[in-house]
Parts: structure tokens; C-alpha cells; sequence
């Protein structure tokens, strides 16, 4: 059971002031997000998430919250009208109406409808979890393909770009204004051959590769599950704006191929379990319907690639800086993360072919014209 957190005085009365939440509410930590704060409150009978947005990752809130209303409407939309069949978090307003509360201090806040009976898992267990995974992202995804992308802005510009991460990278190399890249210096060569990617990825944007509104942050632990084990609501979704699916199924073999989690230190275990990605694969290609172009699906393996690469480049990147954007517990746990990343990104480039064999068809329009 997490502990009891204690709120600072100005914060709680700010809160009580913008959602009525009681003097007596109880708020004990929620989840394992590295970016954002996440309390579960207690408040009688009623128990909501709130959150306090890291406005150091995501300088522009205003920006967020907007699209975080207009998505979520949307997928409510998309719900009640029969065609997507999972739950959509639900924000409160505040008092005044407002998608988020920013209190005296500057810090923003939001509150949601929490979701009842359900968990979260960071590895996937059973290829079935996998499949249900696939699905509710692929569901996502297709019903977020008929929402207007013009009114969706870049929280976070080139979020996901490799090539703007492997410049990154390098620079911070370069820099080394730490004083750990000595340290880091087998880890860095490693990093050094994520530069194959960027030819192949160029080639596809050159092809028309689509421009869709994603999710962005599609790890297991983003979707929440029922007792059963099925899929029940996509969580999450600050990060939800213009990018690839590639982007997105690349995040789900991320956090679900190999058995062990994104910071283990077992690296003789990292790997890619064909079974998990050929149910993944099929989950994601069920779910998205139609939508998938050829150019997407034949590519959805170099999407693992691409972005197993760019979050190893991530991790790298801010040990070298200093651990200043992703949450740790330890000192390294950044490289560590990094490691395993890179570790898991050698296995994929090793067994593409094969992987890739694996992914179904889908009945793309252009296929049935």
C-alpha cells in the first residue's frame, strides 16, 4: 500500500478551492510515470487522480491541456457513438470551468474520474496480455485517425525525431559536462550505430510514411487492465499529438518483447520473445482496422528499432547531462536504463527479417481498390 502523502499547505487550499476537495481527503501515490506527479485522493466516497503537470518537460500547459480536452471529447464521441469500445478518462472541471487549476505558486494541476477495479502492468506476463494490448492501442489510434489534426499542437516538438536524438546524443558526448563519458564510453560506442536507422527512416518520410495523431507514449503501463486481463482505457495522454503509428508499436515492443523491465541490469536476458511480438502484432493490426497503410505495416519492426533506439539515445543523453529529465532512483539508473535499451535494440536489428515475417495483413483501402 503506498504511503500517505502530505500535500503543502498552499497546494492543499488551492485544490480544495478549484475541485472542493476535503480537508480530510487522503492522497497516496499513483502509478510509475517518470515525468508527472500522480496521487490517487480519497475524498469520503468520491476517489479522483489528480496530477501536477512537470511544466519543465512540458513548458507550454495551456498548450497540453487543450489537447488533452479535445482528445478526450473526442474519444467520448467516438464512444457513444458505438465506434470505439474502451473507456475514456473523464477530467473534472474546476469551479470555474477550467480544464486544469494553476495555483499562486505556478504549479498546474488536474483532476480526473478515477477508474475503478482496474491495474497497470510495466512487462507483459503472457503473450495474451500483449494481444489485448495491441488492440486497445491499434483501437486508439484508429479512432484518433477521424479527429482534426489542425486543432492538436506539438507539446513536446520533434518529440520522437531520431535524427534531432542522435544529434543530442552527440552533442552531449561532445559536451560531456558531467564528467561521464568516460564511464559511459562502451555504452556510447554502442549508441554510436543507432546512425544505420536514419538513412531508412529519411526514405520513408520521402515515401509519404503518414502523419497521424498518436499517442506517442504507448508503453504497457499507459493502459489499464480489468481483473480478466482486457484492456479497459488508454491513460496518459499528454504526449497525444502529430507523429507515426511506427512511433507507437514501437513503444509496445519496448515494454513488451523482452522479459525483464526497461532498467534491468540482466542484460543476458534482454531480448525479443517472437511469441509476445507475433500477438502484439496481431492485436495491433485487429484494432487499427483498416487504417494501417502498406508502408506502415511492412514497416512496424523498424519502428521497435527506431524507437527502442531513440529512447536508449534518451536515457544516454540525460545521464551525460546530468539526470535532469527522466525521474531516478539511483545513481547510473540512467545508464542502466540506457544500456538495456541498447541492448534490446541490437537483438531487434539481429532478428528484423524474422520479426517482421510475423506481422499479419490488414485490409488496407488501397489493397482492396
Amino acid at each position: 500500500m503506498s504511503a500517505t502523502v502530505e500535500l503543502e499547505p498552499g497546494i492543499a487550499d488551492g485544490l480544495r478551492h478549484a475541485w472542493g476537495i476535503g480537508i480530510h481527503a487522503n492522497c497516496t501515490s499513483l502509478g510509475h510515470g517518470l515525468i508527472n506527479r500522480t496521487l490517487l485522493v480519497a475524498d469520503g466516497d468520491r476517489r479522483c487522480v489528480l496530477q501536477r503537470i512537470n511544466t519543465n518537460v512540458f513548458p507550454d500547459p495551456a498548450l497540453l491541456m487543450r489537447n488533452y480536452r479535445a482528445v478526450t471529447a473526442h474519444l467520448a464521441r467516438q464512444h457513444a457513438g458505438g465506434r470505439y469500445a474502451y473507456s475514456t478518462l473523464e477530467l473534472v472541471p474546476t469551479s470555474n470551468g477550467d480544464a486544469a487549476a494553476v495555483l499562486p505558486d505556478g504549479s498546474w494541476w488536474r483532476l480526473y474520474n478515477y477508474v475503478a477495479d482496474t491495474c497497470t502492468f510495466n512487462t507483459a506476463d503472457h503473450p495474451a496480455t500483449a494481444l489485448e494490448a495491441g488492440r486497445g492501442f491499434g483501437a486508439f489510434a484508429a479512432a484518433l485517425s477521424g479527429l482534426d489534426a489542425s486543432g492538436i499542437g506539438e507539446v513536446i516538438p520533434h518529440f520522437h525525431d531520431p535524427e534531432r536524438r542522435f544529434a543530442a546524443f552527440r552533442k552531449a558526448l561532445a559536451d560531456d559536462r558531467m564528467g561521464r563519458a568516460a564511464d559511459a564510453a562502451q555504452t556510447c560506442a554502442a549508441a554510436l550505430a543507432y546512425a544505420d536507422v536514419l538513412p531508412h527512416w529519411r526514405s520513408l518520410l520521402a515515401r509519404g510514411l503518414p502523419r497521424r495523431i498518436t499517442h506517442n507514449d504507448c508503453k504497457l503501463n499507459n493502459l489499464l487492465f480489468d481483473a480478466v486481463g482486457r484492456a479497459i482505457c488508454v491513460i496518459d495522454l499528454d504526449t497525444v499529438m502529430p507523429g507515426s503509428v511506427l512511433f507507437d508499436f514501437g513503444d509496445m515492443c519496448r515494454t513488451m518483447l523482452s522479459p525483464v523491465p526497461e532498467d534491468s541490469t540482466d542484460l543476458a536476458r534482454v531480448g525479443v520473445r517472437h511469441d509476445y511480438f507475433a500477438a502484439l502484432a496481431r492485436g495491433y493490426v485487429e484494432g487499427s482496422g483498416d487504417m494501417l497503410t502498406p508502408l506502415e505495416r511492412d514497416n512496424l519492426v523498424f519502428g521497435a528499432r527506431l524507437i527502442v533506439g531513440v529512447i536508449g539515445l534518451r536515457f544516454l543523453t540525460d545521464y551525460l547531462d546530468g539526470d535532469r529529465y527522466f525521474r531516478t532512483t539511483h545513481p547510473g539508473h540512467n545508464l542502466e536504463r540506457a544500456r538495456n535499451q541498447l541492448a534490446l535494440y541490437a537483438a531487434l536489428t539481429a532478428q528484423q527479417d524474422a520479426l517482421q515475417a510475423l506481422v499479419p495483413a490488414s485490409p488496407c483501402a488501397d489493397e482492396r481498390a
